[in-house]
């Protein structure tokens, strides 16, 4: 396909709080940010997030998935049908499982079905050819990410974090020329982000979340158990390296013991400690810091790392973006990667071999006359 030209895409993003799903639209042509159009959003209804929590950690066939499968298309194709303009769609899905060590990942949702049902190009299953390439599958937002920094203006190291269900972070050399050059990118998944606070406000309180770090504010952490957390083998350690959800479980258990404010503390502070770990530790030294994601929502974290950390600390806000769509947009940016047959993917960002074209590319089906 040839190079296409400042085209309008819109990304889809159903991120792993599975709270519900974002669409963004932006113009790009997979290099540059060009403009930014209409956002929207829909929430699962408790029902369907019942359904799919109950769905995570499974893979195609076993129980339960279809169900979730069917939530995840019927919702996407409701929004885009409600709000998309003209404009190729890229879609990540649900995922559901993910699994490097074995270079399996899975997402739920059928590319090819929403491009049936919307009469447009669909680009989608992002991952799995990262990882047949050696990748981790994730994070796959840091190609968006670098340029960002260009649009912004940035001229010196920075580093997005994306505080989501996961916490992943992007270094960003802006004085690069492309994504996939040498130090451009470093980027990997730090360890929790509000995933387990989610849970736990559900399983305590049925509340889906600490509204703007409400209990958190109210809690004292249990540091004990905080230091314990950071003995993880894998935190502090810069990339490659993904997580999923389940690899943190095992503090929802410890935090059993302890008052409902003061977990929800802990557990805040777990994530906010994983982060400054990483930036204590690496030798990328950014000049700024940009937060992104659900988190910047939870005041408690944001004023905590202003607190805490040296560099200087901005929400996508501050720099006038918008935190919940951000993802979005990388899915809408990354469909004009795959459509113009450029990387998604570098040894930086996930560790695969090479830079990696990733993404199916769907398209309606021509009716016979």
């Amino acid at each position: 396909m040839p190079h296409l030209e400042e085209n309008w895409f819109i990304g889809c993003m159903s991120g792993t709080s599975m709270d519900g799903v974002d669409i963004a639209a932006i113009r790009t042509d997979g290099q540059k940010i060009l403009e930014f159009g209409p956002t929207a959003s829909k929430s699962f209804t408790p029902d369907e997030i019942e359904i799919l929590h109950m769905a995570r950690g499974k893979w195609p066939g076993e129980k339960g998935v279809n169900q979730a499968v069917r939530i995840v298309e019927e919702t996407h194709l409701a929004l885009l049908m409600e709000t998309s303009p003209e404009a190729i769609v890229g879609f990540h899905g649900q995922t559901l499982a993910h699994d490097p060590e074995n270079r399996k990942t899975y997402q739920a949702g059928d590319g090819q079905y929403l491009a049936e049902n919307l009469g447009k190009t669909v680009v989608w299953d992002f991952r799995q050819q990262d990882m047949l390439n050696g990748g981790e599958g994730a994070p796959l937002a840091p190609f968006y990410h670098f340029a960002l920094a260009k649009y912004l203006g940035m001229t010196e190291p920075c580093a997005f974090i994306n505080i989501g269900g996961i916490t992943n972070i992007s270094f960003v050399d802006p004085q690069k020329g492309e994504p996939v050059d040498n130090g451009a990118l470093i980027a990997f998944d730090i360890g929790p982000g509000n995933s387990l606070i989610d849970k736990y406000c559900n399983m305590k309180r049925n509340l889906p979340f600490d509204r703007d770090g409400y209990f958190a504010f109210m809690g004292k952490a249990d540091n004990d158990l905080i230091r314990k957390f950071l003995e993880h083998e894998q935190l502090g350690l810069e990339g490659p390296k993904s997580f999923d959800i389940h690899d943190f479980y095992f503090l929802l258990n410890q935090v059993e013991q302890l008052k409902f404010e003061d977990g929800v503390t802990t557990l805040t502070e777990c994530t906010i400690k994983a982060i400054s770990t990483v930036l204590e530790r690496t030798r990328f030294k950014p000049k700024h810091v940009v937060l992104c994601g659900g988190g910047t929502k939870n005041s408690y974290i944001v004023a905590r790392l202003k607190e805490i950390l040296s560099m200087e600390i901005h929400t996508a806000e501050e720099w006038g973006l918008d935190s919940q769509y951000l993802e979005a947009q990388a899915f809408g940016f990354l469909a004009a990667r795959v459509l113009s047959n450029l990387p998604t993917s570098a040894p930086g960002t996930t560790g695969c071999e090479y830079p990696t074209v990733g993404g199916r590319i769907s398209q309606p089906r021509k009716t016979k006359t």
